[in-house]
């Protein structure tokens, strides 16, 4: 067995450990009602403020393909701001046997000149290509948070890797859930507190899940249900603000499948950390 991968499972145990202890803790986080967010375009991002005011609002980072990157899944390119107004992107570059690299890279100009790509995961051997999930990614005091969801060899699930130097360079990944399938993810971070939000990759009825760190991503003490357990859960987005939570998802009308209608619903609800 490969280092890395020795790594992996030994984590994914302790998460087993950590998940069962969390179980008997509860939810303890005290959440509004749900309810339902103006319709946004798709580069709109959800936001919270201090008072837990939640809305919609247009996302202003440049998306762009680094030009050195000719594997790169164009659709797959997220963006985040740093402080510096410097931009950090991560992106899915396909292997030729359709299995993918996760890789980052930094441009202190807004997108026309991009630093070297880094590697931030290799590990995906799963053999679908571009048609995988983007990653997401979010950025705060100088880290870069990054969640996405891959097939690694132990396995499908949701993983998280962050960057303590502005994107130069990337701690190891960690586990947050393992699952049945590949599924979306969402990460906001404020200072101190990341939430990484991720549709559960195990279930027939898909539903949020919300892995929370409370020492800048380094261990994720709580995992919870972040949707309401009514209807199915897709398409979400986190953002945190202090002690402010906020999670959105898409729910379809009753009857019909997840991400199937533009009459899909989204619903928001904002809750406050102990």
């Amino acid at each position: 067995m490969r280092l890395s991968q020795a790594i992996r499972v030994f984590r994914a145990l302790l998460l087993v450990g950590v998940s069962l202890l969390m179980a008997c803790s509860g939810d303890d986080i005290a959440w509004t009602d749900p309810m339902t967010l103006p319709a946004g375009d798709a580069n709109s991002r959800l936001h919270v403020d201090a008072r837990g005011r939640a809305r919609l609002l247009a996302d202003t980072s440049v998306s762009v393909v680094p030009r050195a990157d000719r594997s790169a899944c164009a659709g797959s390119v997220r963006v985040a701001r740093l402080d510096d107004g410097s931009l950090v992107a991560v992106w899915w570059s396909v292997r030729s046997d359709s299995s993918a690299n996760l890789l980052a890279a930094v441009s202190p100009d807004a997108g026309t000149n991009w630093r070297p790509a880094i590697r931030i995961d290799t590990a995906d051997v799963s053999v679908v290509g571009c048609s995988r999930p983007p990653a997401a990614i979010a950025a705060s005091s100088g880290f870069v948070h990054v969640a996405y969801s891959m097939r690694a060899s132990e396995g499908a699930g949701v993983f998280y890797a962050h960057s303590m130097n502005n994107g130069q360079t990337f701690e190891a990944p960690l586990t947050i859930v393992y699952g049945d399938r590949l599924s979306s993810t969402a990460v906001a971070a404020d200072k101190g507190t990341t939430v990484v939000a991720y549709e559960d990759p195990s279930g027939a009825t898909p539903q949020i899940g919300l892995a929370i760190s409370r020492d800048w991503g380094h261990i994720f003490q709580q995992r919870i249900r972040g949707s309401t357990g009514l209807g199915a859960a897709t398409d979400p987005d986190v953002a945190v603000a202090g002690r402010e939570v906020a999670v959105t998802w898409l729910v379809s009308p009753t009857g019909e499948a997840a991400n199937s209608d533009a009459r899909a619903s989204r619903i928001v609800r904002v809750g406050r950390l102990p």
